[in-house]
This record gives C-alpha cells, structure tokens and sequence, in this order.
C-alpha cells in the first residue's frame, strides 16, 4: 500500500455499493454491438451508443476495412510525421471537400484533436473563451496549453447564452480570442446558438472553434453539421469533427484553411507523437463518406426517428427540457432515482440508458440520455416508450396509468418484435435469462 491508494479508498467503496445494489452501468460486456446489444444471456435494446446512422455495422464499411487491412497491415509502426499512406491523405482531401474547408488533419482519436489543436494554437497572449458545459477533451486542452503558457486567459460563458459570451469577449485581457463551442451538446441535446455566436464573434474580432462530433454526419440537409444548418459554414475558422460517432469508426479530425493545417501539423503534440490512425479506420471513413454523400435518407431515417422518440417521451409525460435531436436526456433531477431507473431498464426491460449523475453533471440535474439512432425500429421505440412508461409510473415520476397512445395491437406487436428477437440474438440462453427474469421480477424496494 502506498500513498496513491489513500485517493481510491473512499471512492471505491461507493463503486462497490452499487455494484451490490446492482445499479452500476458501466463496463458491460457485450459481445455484439449494434441497436441490440447481447451482454451475458440477455438482449438488450442499446440506446447508449453514438453510432447514429448504424455505419459501424454496414457490410460496405467493413469489407473496406477488411481490405485495407489485407493491403496495409493492422498498424503503421510510428506516428504521421513518419506513418503516412496516400489513404491518410486522400480522407483528408475528401474531409476538406466534404466540409468546404481547403484542408484537414486527421487524428488517431477525436480527443486527440481538441487536445492538439488548443494546445498548438493557444499562448501567452490569448484569450480562450468557453461555454460551461464544454466537453472534457476541450477542458484538458486548456489545461495542456496553461501549462505551456501560464499567462494565457481562459473565460467561461453561460451555457449557450449570447449575452454573457458578448460579456465575458469584452473583457477579454488579450487581443487575441478565440471561441470554443459545440455545435450539438451531448449530454443535454442542445444546439448552440451558432449564427449569434458568429455574429458575436465577428463583431469582437475572435476566431471560432466549432466542435460538431454529435453534429456532423447527423444534422443539416446534407448531414454536414450545425454550420450546415444554421448557413454559417464558411464563418467557422476551426471545424473538429469525430469518426467515433455518425462516421462508425474511430479517428479525429480538423478541418481549416491550408496555412492553418500545415501549421498544426507540425506544432501539435498529440498529432506529432502519436501512432498513426489504422488504415482499417482511414477505409472505413472513406466509405462512410461514399454512403453519406450517396443516401441522404439516412440522415431523413434519424430525425424521423427522433421526432417519434421525443413525441412518445412527452406523451408519457416525461421531462426532456424542450430537446430536439436524437440525443435525448430524460431529467429525473436526483441521483438515487436516475441510478435506480437505469437498473429497472436493464434489468426489468432488457434496455440500456446511461445515467448521467455528478459529478458528470450538475447535482439536482441528473438524467438518463437516451440515443436514438437510424438504425432503431419504431418496434424498438415503441417497447422502450412502454418501458419507460411503466417504470415511471412504478417509480411515482408519472401518474398512474400514463401510456402511449398506440393501439393495443401495435404494443403487443412491439412487444412479440423484441422477444422474438432477443430470441434470435440469445437463443436458448436467452429464454432460459426470460423464464428467471418472469420467476423472480425486479421489485421496487421503495
């Protein structure tokens, strides 16, 4: 035992706790992925997953994968400076054309990439202006670059709030400002307002940073993002996008003008010093774009299958705050409770949500997120709206008897649909993880 162990005892105890209380959702094991997940003997309907046009699963993704692998090996030994392919570049010319940029870099991770990029452009003389609720990976950056330059000024703004970023520029210490924002918040499902941020920033001489990992592949007539859909994409200096998301790889990316990439390329450490992307990844981005760019029903697929999510959950009289993509948060405001109807879910209904508690977010505002993906059914959507009615209910957080308004033909449907399934996924052990589950139901301990 040493020191370090002094910094784990407490908070591993509250680990232990739940695993006991069995109400601990992380580090599940699953043994497939895709909108139905098999962990153990059950099926589950996963709604965790940032794979939102189901790409990861396309034959095309992975027989290109396949090939680049057969081609090129399953690593490149070293890092871009020494590591690049013709592939490397052709995804960066192809990510540039696809975003209206002139150029692009591509990085081993999407953190990666907001990590690098803050801290190669980031100094002494510069005022980093931040939404509160930014990502970690945008924290870590300035953390990165204060390191490097203590004098550099970092300010925060309310979550989206134009006003208090207007405030928090004018009294900017530097000359120098740049923005941080995200174009789709992940874990409360809003947009930014990014047409008055623009024009904020423009009237203050700051750059833009738009980090759109939710939005790109997912939002706008084209799946080009929130700068797509609000028509700013030529106002943005710095576009950062993710292949972990809509793109059903892994992989980060930057998209700017050339003397902006060149430059990054040779100043950021996390693109200097780390190990290339796999070509298997770069081939699988490569046909993500193809499919992209081929049908745009699948980005008409995904906002249908939100609206129907986000009409059934207010339906049933659950608190969404007013969100309007497929990422869902369900408020439920406590933590005990979140925990507990995560557990239900799981258990009771054979569907997966992750809890979103302090310190991950603010305490009083706890939630489940829900992801909706192109690739749900409206049977998988419909069951889990009956779920989550049912548990709610069980769990006094709706009134009695609050339902969807479908038939009862079309809930026995949805109903039959995921047993059958689950079936098909788990077979025998699935049945057998049924009969137990209907032996011994979840019960509400009060």
């Amino acid at each position: 035992m040493t020191w370090l162990h002094d910094k784990t005892t407490t908070f591993l105890q509250r680990v232990s706790e739940a695993k006991e209380k069995k109400v601990f959702p992380y580090f599940r094991q699953f043994e497939n992925i895709g909108p139905r997940v098999k962990v153990g003997s059950g099926s589950y309907l996963n709604f965790q997953s940032n794979d939102y046009l189901g790409l990861s699963q396309d034959p095309r993704l992975i027989q290109r994968a396949i090939e680049g692998v057969r081609r090129y090996g399953t690593g490149l030994g070293s890092a871009r400076l020494q590591a690049t392919t013709v592939r490397h570049e052709d995804l960066e010319a192809r990510l540039a054309r696809w975003t209206g940029k002139e150029a692009c870099a591509v990085f081993t991770t999407g953190y990666q990439s907001l990590v690098g990029t803050l801290q190669a452009f980031l100094g002494d003389d510069t005022t980093l202006v931040l939404d509160r609720l930014c990502h970690a990976s945008i924290i870590d950056g300035m953390l990165v670059a204060q390191g490097q330059c203590p004098d550099l000024e970092v300010r925060f703004f309310k979550h989206n709030d134009v006003a208090s970023l207007e405030k928090a520029l004018e009294g900017a210490a530097h000359a120098k400002k740049l923005i941080v924002v995200e174009g789709l918040y992940s874990v409360d499902g809003d947009m930014t307002p990014l047409s008055d941020v623009v024009a904020v920033a423009r009237k203050h001489g700051a750059a833009i940073m738009l980090d759109d990992a939710h939005g790109l592949g997912t939002l706008g007539p084209t799946g080009r993002g929130v700068s797509e859909l609000h028509g700013v994409s030529r106002e943005i200096d710095l576009l950062v996008g993710t292949f972990s998301k809509s793109f059903g790889t892994v992989g980060g990316f930057i998209c700017a003008d050339r003397a902006l990439i060149d430059y990054l390329k040779l100043n950021a450490r996390s693109f200097m010093f780390s190990a290339s992307l796999p070509i298997a990844c770069v081939e699988a981005a490569l046909a993500a774009l193809d499919v992209m760019e081929e049908d745009l029903g699948l980005f008409r697929r995904l906002a249908d299958n939100a609206v129907f999510f986000r009409e059934g959950l207010r339906e049933i009289g659950l608190d969404t705050h007013g969100a309007s993509t497929h990422i869902t948060p369900i408020f439920l405001n406590d933590e005990v409770l979140t925990m507990k109807f995560g557990a239900y879910l799981f258990y009771g209904a054979d569907v997966m949500m992750m809890p979103f508690i302090a310190p991950g977010v603010p305490k009083g505002t706890e939630r489940l997120r829900c992801n909706v993906t192109a690739v749900h059914s409206r049977a998988d959507m419909g069951y889990t709206l009956e779920a989550l009615a049912k548990i709610g209910t069980m769990l006094r957080i709706i009134p009695h008897g609050r339902t969807t308004h479908a038939s009862m033909l079309k809930k026995a449907w949805w109903l039959a649909n995921h047993r059958l399934r689950g079936v098909r996924r788990g077979g025998l052990a699935y049945v057998r993880h049924e009969v137990d589950r209907y032996l011994n139901p979840p019960r509400e301990d009060g």
